[in-house]
């Protein structure tokens, strides 16, 4: 399943009482966003995650602290365990469920099953989504048991560049990267078994990447970062497209005067163009932004400006938003 569907989903079966109380894994790739997915869920729920990070935890960790009492053996369960009183309604999310060792994973196995570890009991309106790797992107991965797989609901789930450049856009990931992926969308997550233990792109690195444009390093510094966020063969594509990006029409003129910028007739800097204008278009500057982006063909007109409406709505408001919508609402409607 593509990971931009992955949100409905799961909001979809928690508001379901009887989907809610089976448990849900997402296995996919490294990197890919499955974490994040579980949070915009909750979000959209507005109810809290509760994160176990399972290859860092033992047993007694779920299992809880043993005392005795009364020549009887208790179990102190866990204080991050909700219960109905504080937090009656949530997403307890069990990360990292294929590189945690057998032993975490049975103490794991009784809450996907019984949702119950001892004497403790999830609430009812928690829901149990399980994450982890796939044993063949040669991560620490553990094999699982049939029986528990078969009580699970099991999403495979796999990014695209379409979903993760809306994600992305709305997030604030600097438009030369989402030029630089639309144009080499191999690079998005680019995982190679044969050279193993060494870094390599994904959509995670890509947002590290934002982060370390952002900073401004010298540029054989910001090489070196954005090698070691997405691997050299990706950080040397990335560096020669920001030189294609640096001659690119001026936004600062599409903006004030439309009419004196030429389109660019190179798909790379159109993309460019097409990647700045979604960053920066407001409802004030809309117009104006349109107004070029007409001269444009329709497939660079939608992505420019579904890449901001992600990022501001409001722009649905400009004046001029009604002629882009009527000249492509086909693609418009798609989206």
């Amino acid at each position: 399943m593509r990971i931009g569907n992955i949100t409905n989903t799961l909001v979809s079966l928690y508001n379901n009482e009887s989907t809610r109380k089976r448990a849900v894994f997402l296995l996919g790739a490294s990197g890919i966003g499955k974490s994040q997915v579980v949070y915009q869920s909750a979000e959209e729920l507005d109810i809290p995650v509760v994160d176990l990070r399972l290859a860092q935890c033992d047993p007694v960790d779920l299992r809880g602290v043993p005392s005795v009492a009364g020549n009887k053996t208790v179990w102190h369960e866990p204080v991050f365990f909700p219960d109905d009183y504080e937090r009656p309604a949530g997403i307890l999310f069990l990360d990292e469920l294929t590189s945690a060792p057998p032993a975490v994973q049975a103490v794991a196995y009784q809450l996907i099953l019984d949702r119950k570890v001892g004497d403790y009991e999830l609430p009812d309106g928690w829901m149990v989504v399980a994450a982890g790797n796939r044993a063949n992107d040669r991560g620490v991965t553990f094999q699982m048991a049939a029986p528990l797989l078969n009580r699970m609901t099991q999403l495979e789930v796999e990014t695209t560049l379409e979903d993760w450049r809306t994600y992305a856009a709305g997030a604030g990931v600097r438009p030369e990267i989402l030029a630089f992926l639309t144009e080499r969308a191999d690079y998005l997550h680019k995982f190679d078994k044969e050279t193993y233990g060494q870094q390599f792109p994904s959509p995670r690195g890509w947002f590290a990447v934002s982060d370390i444009l952002n900073m401004h390093f010298d540029d054989a510094t910001r090489s070196e970062l954005i090698k070691g966020a997405v691997g050299h063969e990706a950080a040397v594509g990335l560096e020669t497209f920001l030189r294609v990006w640096q001659t690119m029409p001026s936004l600062e003129a599409i903006f004030n005067d439309p009419e004196s910028v030429e389109v660019p007739t190179e798909l790379n800097l159109r993309y460019c163009v097409v990647m700045g204008l979604a960053a920066r278009m407001d409802r004030s500057n809309f117009n104006n932004a349109w107004h070029f982006l007409s001269r444009m063909g329709k497939e660079f007109q939608t992505l420019a400006v579904k890449l901001a409406y992600t990022r501001d709505p409001s722009i649905s408001r400009a004046t001029k938003f009604s002629e882009f919508a009527i000249s492509n609402q086909d693609a418009w409607k798609r989206g």
